[in-house]
């Protein structure tokens, strides 16, 4: 039988010693099936620009990477060895590439999401506080 044609059986007993066993079912369920994605998520629009981030994001994102992992000496040796390995074959070139592109995708979530205005409003929010707590 293929596995489109197994049934599920759910119906349990419990026995006076606590153990369970399956019991045949006489009600019909439905055969198992995988569910089939309807989208696909590998193919975008703009495929070129996905493919080769831009200098600004490799750099921003291999700094951060090197700022989070050793500090600011790492960071600056990150961001420029990020810069020189884009343009590398091999995993390191690629691995750089993939931090440019993540780096690329948050900067624009940022920018849709209007991150900055609501960091400035949020500190403006604190300081006006504290002015109404000082009077």
């Amino acid at each position: 039988a293929t596995r489109k044609d197994q049934q599920i059986n759910t119906n349990m007993n419990a026995n006076q010693d606590s153990t369970f066993e399956l019991v045949p079912s006489d009600s019909d369920h439905p055969p198992i099936v995988e569910a089939v994605p309807t989208t696909d998520f590998t193919a975008s629009g703009n495929e070129d620009e996905n493919e080769n981030p831009s200098d600004t994001d490799i750099i921003v994102g291999c700094g951060v990477a090197g700022l989070i992992v050793g500090g600011p000496c790492l960071a600056l040796i990150t961001a420029l060895g990020g810069n020189w390995a884009k343009k590398k074959q091999g995993p390191f070139g690629e691995s750089t590439r993939a931090i440019g592109r993540i780096t690329h995708a948050a900067g624009n979530k940022a920018k849709d999401e209007k991150f900055l205005h609501k960091v400035k409003a949020s500190v403006a929010s604190l300081f006006d506080e504290q002015d109404e707590v000082q009077m």
